[in-house]
């Protein structure tokens, strides 16, 4: 079982709560959220959904350098992820990036890979979130 608060309610749902913003534990994350999607028996999107993930949760600690919380919901059509900090700037997407550039392109690959993407800000920071309609990801 993942580590994190797991819940089935007309809808499966995620929770791991206050990560802390250390570079070492966004593979620790990586990892959880596959196990999620495995339990869920979504095996097609896993290796996407870690990519998200892992993005996200780097950024969380690269930008923020919070504490963040990474959530997954799945109510048979659309998973959602989310990872929410408590640093309020909106994330930045670099749209040019030179190649000899070592980072940047996290956010770019996020909009690329994802059906839907956005931000959310709110009074205890931000919440950045992806969608993907595993349906249209299977074959």
């Amino acid at each position: 079982m993942p580590d994190g608060r797991l819940t089935m309610d007309g809808f499966a749902r995620w929770l791991l709560s206050t990560v802390p913003p250390e570079p070492e534990r966004v593979p620790y994350v990586r990892r959880q959220a596959g196990a999620v999607l495995r339990l869920w028996q979504l095996d097609e999107v896993v290796a996407e959904v870690e990519l998200l993930v892992d993005e996200l949760a780097g950024n969380a600690v690269r930008h923020a350098r919070t504490p963040f919380s990474v959530t997954l919901t799945w109510d048979g059509r659309t998973l959602r992820g989310e990872v929410t900090d408590v640093n309020p700037l909106p994330p930045q997407p670099r749209l040019a990036t030179t190649p000899d550039e070592l980072g940047g392109r996290g956010l770019l690959l996020v909009i690329g890979m994802a059906d839907r993407w956005g931000f959310e800000g709110h009074s205890r920071g931000k919440t950045v979130w992806f969608e993907l309609y595993p349906e249209a990801h299977r074959g």
